[in-house]
């Protein structure tokens, strides 16, 4: 398989735009430690390099991946508005159901096991910014941001700008938003560093297990939520906001 056959990408595209393309890709930057979400805007073949993987290699990976069923949504080619929809559908209330869960189990395991694994307490104590972060996160995508997406794709160019919204822009507001998406990977990041890539210890009882197995699961599902907003609707919603704009200005 050609670099041209994943839809007229080529190694300068960066990762996001290939998991945009086809999100079974996503399991093959994964699988070589290359962030595809809130460092998805690195170039395919400079990731390679760093991370000393052949091109050729992820090419093949890439194919074996593509042709695996399921998985393989076009997020890509949905209106902006669906897709807002189905981030809040489908991610939203895992989300809040997590943060809350996995705040209960990283404060009872690092009560008891705390003294002989201190990482643990550090992992409490992260998770609470976290879930702050993230909640108010969600909540301004619900009330400000996604309404506004809608109101850009409800009305098209040719009718005329869409009114700025009392934040400014979606331009505004997104940056703000992908700077959140930042610092939300970099203390996952942290979290998997500190538990060894969410290794059990021996001695670990089943609510650290539990905690762990529900870290490691948050953190996917994460990965996802973040790339479908960094590398596709943020990027068409800037897009869409400029076009509007351009039909004013004149």
């Amino acid at each position: 398989m050609s670099v041209n056959q994943l839809q007229n990408l080529s190694a300068t595209n960066s990762v996001g735009e290939w998991v945009a393309a086809d999100f079974r890709l996503a399991s093959v930057f994964t699988r070589h430690g290359i962030d595809f979400c809130c460092g998805g805007g690195q170039p395919v073949d400079q990731a390679c390099a760093e991370h000393g993987i052949g091109l050729e290699t992820l090419l093949h990976e890439a194919q074996v991946a593509r042709m695996a069923v399921g998985s393989g949504e076009q997020y890509n080619q949905w209106a902006v508005d669906f897709l807002a929809d189905y981030i809040v559908n489908q991610f939203h209330p895992y989300t809040r159901e997590m943060l809350a869960q996995i705040n209960q189990y990283a404060d009872a395991v690092a009560n008891a096991h705390g003294a002989a694994h201190p990482e643990t307490v550090t992992i409490a104590a992260l998770w609470r910014p976290l879930r702050a972060t993230m909640t108010a996160h969600l909540r301004d995508e619900e009330e400000r941001l996604f309404p506004y997406i809608k109101q850009l794709a409800q009305r098209p160019t040719a009718s005329g700008a869409t009114p700025l919204p009392a934040f400014g822009s979606a331009q505004a507001l997104i940056a703000q938003m992908g700077a959140e998406h930042e610092e939300v990977g970099a203390t996952l990041g942290e979290i998997a560093r500190l538990s060894g890539g969410y290794a059990v210890p021996a001695d670990g009882c089943n609510t650290y297990r539990a905690l762990y197995g529900f870290l490691s699961e948050f953190e996917a599902t994460t990965k996802k939520h973040i790339h479908l907003e960094n590398n596709i609707l943020f990027p068409k919603t800037v897009r869409l906001e400029q076009a509007q704009a351009g039909v004013g200005a004149d």
